[in-house]
């Protein structure tokens, strides 16, 4: 990865402030801070990786019940957060901002594949994300997996996941890293984009790669 990437990288994180979260203390710290998550589903071990070592080989289940790696995406942008289908709180947010810069982005918008990973793989069946993820947005891909699967893509991403509580149907309540990761047409990474971001500012971060 070049300096330019690391730049941009850290400059995001430290002008984007605070994120929203659904705990304060555990949430919006997916990189430069120890991983927490439930058991099966620990992400990177105590100290982050440099940004060059963010991605990686996973192998998941789509919301159509197709096997995917991240092979399947290598020849196009591919622009993923990590979260699940019935958050309340930054889940939304990143996700609605995310999928309209992208729009934004016009005619080169198809050479970007949407993608939200879940956190909660036991309430997120690919039955459940082909619910949800059209809701969202028509081309929003949604990835779940077997515990091991997303340990090891979250391990890969340097994602982050705890669950802190139960909501007052019994679903599972989680803090999680929440920022937005671009990855290049090789597969490599290029940039975090903070989910607290304006629609435009996201926009005009992904115009610079992708154009």
């Amino acid at each position: 990865m070049t300096v330019r990437y690391a730049i941009l990288a850290v400059s995001l994180l430290v002008s984007a402030g605070p994120v929203e979260a659904h705990d304060p203390s555990l949430h919006g710290a997916a990189i430069a801070k120890p991983a927490m998550a439930p058991a099966g589903l620990a992400a990177a071990p105590p100290g982050a990786l440099p940004f060059d070592h963010i991605g990686g080989p996973f192998t998941l289940t789509d919301h159509h019940g197709k096997q995917r790696t991240d092979a399947d995406f290598h020849g196009g942008f591919l622009l993923a957060f990590f979260g699940y289908a019935s958050c309340q709180s930054i889940c939304p947010v990143g996700l609605q901002r995310m999928t309209a810069a992208l729009d934004a982005l016009g005619a080169a918008s198809h050479r970007v594949q949407p993608v939200l990973i879940t956190v909660d793989p036991e309430n997120d069946t690919p039955s459940v994300l082909a619910e949800q993820m059209p809701k969202l947005h028509p081309r929003l891909l949604g990835l779940t997996g077997t515990e091991e699967e997303l340990r090891k893509t979250m391990q890969a991403y340097q994602a982050e996941s705890t669950q802190v509580s139960r909501d007052s149907d019994g679903k599972p309540v989680y803090a999680h890293g929440s920022y937005i990761y671009l990855m290049r047409p090789d597969g490599k990474f290029a940039t975090l984009i903070p989910p607290v971001l304006g629609v435009d500012q996201m926009a005009d971060i992904l115009r610079r790669y992708v154009n």
